[in-house]
């Protein structure tokens, strides 16, 4: 969604269940509009809240779709997570498309582009793409636009727009930062919340809370001397001051909330 909406629109990192949510996207050209609802991937055998939260949005998702575009990763082995997917897009009576991600890595020991062929038959379209070098993502989107219906667009409520200012995207920004700054199990124990945001003239002052279940992970958070939160909150600070063009002031306080997965 990042290439294609040519913007960061959702974070990213190389951890399982880093997007935790649906994410609905709005993109449009000369030829017309199409509304993405990005949903996070399935997980196998979760036995945490969170985990059976992320689980729940991609078959919810599935009604209603004109198009179900099922991407997967022919860089590493077919498992058990692509098989529930693939039941989920079964049951589906949209039309569908198969893509074949990350083709410029998939090679030698790392080509598992057979152990998907035999899908090939129940889609509808396939293509091969790499999201990450924006190859074939121009192919994508003409045989999306080919197989939506005509029409007018849908109200647009909960479509994706620049976020700038958003309190929910800025959260997920900061969260991104704890996925790639912080090791195994303590990204997964947390959540970020934007308190405030004070827009002045020379300057965007931003308070917000990073939320976890436990105070051994509070003090890994924080780190010595203060050492990983800093490291959090310049990189969050950094990346915001790119987008905006502005100076950003972000001020992160750690906080224990053993009731903050109940909320999500």
């Amino acid at each position: 969604m990042n290439t294609i909406m040519n913007q960061k629109v959702a974070i990213t990192s190389p951890l399982p269940q880093t997007t935790r949510k649906n994410v609905r996207i709005r993109f449009q050209d000369e030829r017309g509009t199409i509304d993405f609802l990005d949903t996070p991937g399935i997980m196998d055998k979760v036995e945490d809240l969170i985990g059976k939260k992320i689980n729940k949005e991609a078959p919810k998702s599935l009604s209603g779709a004109n198009v179900v575009i099922m991407i997967v990763d022919i860089s590493r082995p077919k498992n058990d997570e692509d098989n529930k997917v693939i039941g989920l897009v079964r049951k589906s009576d949209g039309k569908k498309v198969l893509v074949y991600n990350k083709m410029d890595i998939a090679e030698g020991s790392k080509d598992h582009l057979a152990e998907y062929n035999y899908l090939e038959d129940e889609f509808d379209e396939t293509i091969s793409i790499s999201a990450i070098k924006s190859k074939n993502i121009k192919g994508l989107l003409k045989i999306i636009m080919e197989m939506l219906p005509e029409g007018e667009p849908s109200e647009d409520l909960g479509i994706f727009k620049i976020p700038i200012g958003s309190k929910e995207y800025i959260a997920e920004l900061i969260r991104e930062k704890l996925f790639l700054f912080l090791r195994r199990e303590v990204p997964y124990s947390t959540t970020a919340e934007v308190d405030c945001i004070n827009d002045k003239e020379n300057i965007m002052v931003i308070k917000a809370s990073i939320l976890t279940n436990a105070e051994r992970y509070k003090k890994m958070i924080i780190g010595r001397n203060g050492k990983k939160i800093k490291e959090i909150g310049y990189n969050a600070r950094k990346e915001l001051e790119l987008m905006t063009g502005r100076k950003i002031y972000l001020e992160l306080t750690v906080r224990i909330d053993k009731h903050w997965e109940e909320r999500l």
